[in-house]
């Protein structure tokens, strides 16, 4: 006569460890590909499908021609551009224009200032707000090459406004007290 655990022996499906420790692994291995998709998902929706097909500034910047850079506080620079990093942008043989009454427009070489920049000029991404290769015959790129050869350019001015017929007032303005002193 067999006992009662002799009867559950024979009814008992044997695993190995080692087919248990290769479907642990297995599923393992599926719960983090599953979260890499759900982590890859969700950063391409935040960033956007485009990103990840789009250039870098570094592949669509000339490195044979002159850019111009246009900042977000209204200036202007002209020269060879290159990125440094992911925050950084170096310009190099920089230029920039000068507008006097006496002399109209004119491209100045920065360097010359009173504090004595030194190149390259180091400038934060997050300060530009766009960037134009520019071609070799527009004007700016040939006055850069007359002064490096020596002819120091004048750039064309803009076009000026009509004169005003009647003059503007050119009294000083008068100060009155503010109703709240």
């Amino acid at each position: 006569m067999q006992g009662k655990g002799a009867g559950m022996r024979e009814n008992a499906v044997v695993i190995p460890v080692d087919v248990l420790r290769r479907v642990f692994v297995m599923l393992l291995v599926l719960i983090a590909l599953v979260v890499g998709i759900l982590v890859l998902r969700t950063q391409l929706f935040r960033a956007g499908l485009s990103t990840l097909f789009a250039p870098s500034a570094a592949e669509v910047i000339d490195g044979n021609a002159y850019q111009a850079v246009f900042l977000i506080n209204g200036s202007s620079y002209f020269g060879k551009v290159r990125e440094q990093g992911e925050d950084w942008f170096l310009l190099s043989d920089v230029f920039y224009l000068a507008s006097t009454e006496q002399s109209g427009t004119q491209l100045i070489k920065r360097g010359s200032e009173p504090q004595g920049p030194r190149e390259p000029m180091i400038v934060p991404k997050q300060q530009v707000l766009f960037i134009e290769n520019l071609r070799d015959d527009s004007e700016i790129v040939v006055a850069i090459k007359r002064f490096k050869s020596g002819v120091v350019p004048a750039v064309t001015a803009p076009p000026a406004t009509p004169a005003r017929t009647s003059p503007l007032p050119t009294a000083p303005p008068t100060v009155s007290p503010s109703p709240t002193r």
